[in-house]
């Protein structure tokens, strides 16, 4: 479904993409900017959410790959965050190829005035920068149930779930610039399986997910770039400013 994608659309695309790569790096909610653009090129909703993890996953696998290159990467860390996250994103997924398009409209945003605004509560004693990332030591019980659940969310809306993730690494007091690799890590692994689960019920336009998905790479390329100069404090108050705008746009949007 390319018809209406006119060389003033595709620019749109690639602007909107790389908006949504540089917000989702740093903060999350990138997908409140994604989501209504694609729907508004003619994808229904439900197309439209599955074609949005496509570009999701290229940014993320890109961006993982930056924080990797510049050692800011807690990996062990990250993988058994995203072990925890993983089942709860194949439920999400499974049960969003479920619902109608309208139904879809409405839990996306119903949930996330909720969840967006609960972030708002989540503070760190994490400040400096850098920390070494082995040095992150806590309990996994509430952490890991907390990520099932938000794997759950991931998995059904994906729109706002960096903002979820940040608020489970801030309860384990992580620095932001390595919890912004571990949230991007956790998010490419449920939006794998995501992904395949939409592309099984063929709910993905292809072509358009990877257009959108150069502008989430480029924008990931900044956003990184930015995280890993500016540090946490820094992140921390993109972060409040984008969980207050996203959650007002909802409330109008109502």
């Amino acid at each position: 479904m390319l018809e209406n994608l006119t060389p003033l659309n595709l620019v749109a695309v690639l602007l909107i993409g790389t908006s949504a790569g540089f917000i989702n790096v740093l903060a999350g909610g990138g997908s409140f900017l994604t989501l209504p653009l694609l729907i508004f090129l003619g994808l229904p909703p439900n197309l439209a959410n599955g074609t949005n993890r496509l570009a999701i996953l290229m940014q993320n696998g890109f961006a993982v790959g930056r924080f990797m290159k510049k050692k800011v990467h807690p990996g062990k860390f990250a993988l058994k965050a995203a072990l925890f996250a993983i089942p709860g994103g194949i439920i999400g997924a499974w049960l969003a190829t479920l619902v109608s398009n309208a139904q879809f409209k409405v839990s996306l945003a119903l949930v996330m005035i909720v969840m967006s605004l609960f972030t708002l509560f989540s503070s760190s004693k994490q400040a400096a920068d850098p920390l070494n990332p082995e040095a992150y030591v806590s309990s996994w019980l509430g952490p890991g149930i907390a990520y099932f659940f938000v794997g759950i969310y991931g998995g059904y809306i994906q729109a706002g779930v960096g903002f979820l993730v940040l608020s489970v690494l801030l309860w384990q007091n992580i620095n932001l610039v390595h919890g912004n690799a571990v949230k991007l890590t956790i998010i490419f692994f449920f939006t794998a399986i995501a992904l395949a689960i939409f592309a099984w019920n063929d709910q993905v336009n292809w072509a358009m997910g990877a257009i959108l998905g150069v502008g989430n790479m480029i924008g990931a390329w900044l956003g990184t770039h930015v995280a890993i100069k500016k540090g946490h404090n820094f992140i921390k108050q993109v972060v409040t400013v984008a969980v207050i705008g996203f959650a007002i746009k909802l409330l109008i949007d109502m």
